[in-house]
Order: C-alpha cells, then structure tokens, then sequence
C-alpha cells in the first residue's frame, strides 16, 4: 500500500508486471490501522504486510528505512508467501 494515486500504483503494476493488487492509502488510515504510519515524517515506514484470502494478516515486516540495504528482496517476500500457502 503506499499514499500514491491509484494511477500511479496502475503504472507501477504495469511496469513491474505485478500480479497482486496494491492498495492506495490516500488519506493515510490503513497505514495507521496497521501501525507502519511514522507521524514525525508525515509518511509510512517501509512495510511489507501479506494478508491472506480470509483477511488474516500473515506477515508484517517494517523497515528501519528506505535504503536498499534495508529493504527485503523479492526471494525473501516469496519464502513468506510459500510459508503462508504450506498452513492451508
């Protein structure tokens, strides 16, 4: 989810060739539902939440910044999805 417009994330989706929906969280209320909103920075940490079919959220990572170094690699999001579709 990021505060991005939805026109925005659209093209992201297309030039990523992203598979999965991404949220648009204009107004900032998911992010501080989910607690990854850093008020002091008016924006959210870099997060990474996987909700399954039921609404259960399964994984939830933030990150201490938006350094490459501190952010998690693709491989390690899909171990988590794997994880997740092992419990079922």
């Amino acid at each position: 989810m990021s505060a991005n417009a939805i026109f925005s994330q659209k093209a992201f989706v297309d030039f990523a060739k992203i598979k999965h929906a991404l949220v648009s969280d204009r107004d900032g209320k998911v992010m501080k539902t989910f607690g990854v909103w850093d008020p002091k920075r008016n924006l959210a940490n870099r997060s990474y939440i996987i909700i399954d079919k039921e609404g259960i959220v399964r994984f939830k990572d933030t990150r201490p910044s938006n350094r490459e170094a501190d952010l998690l690699s693709s491989e390690t999001l899909l171990a988590e999805v794997k994880k997740i579709n092992q419990m079922k």
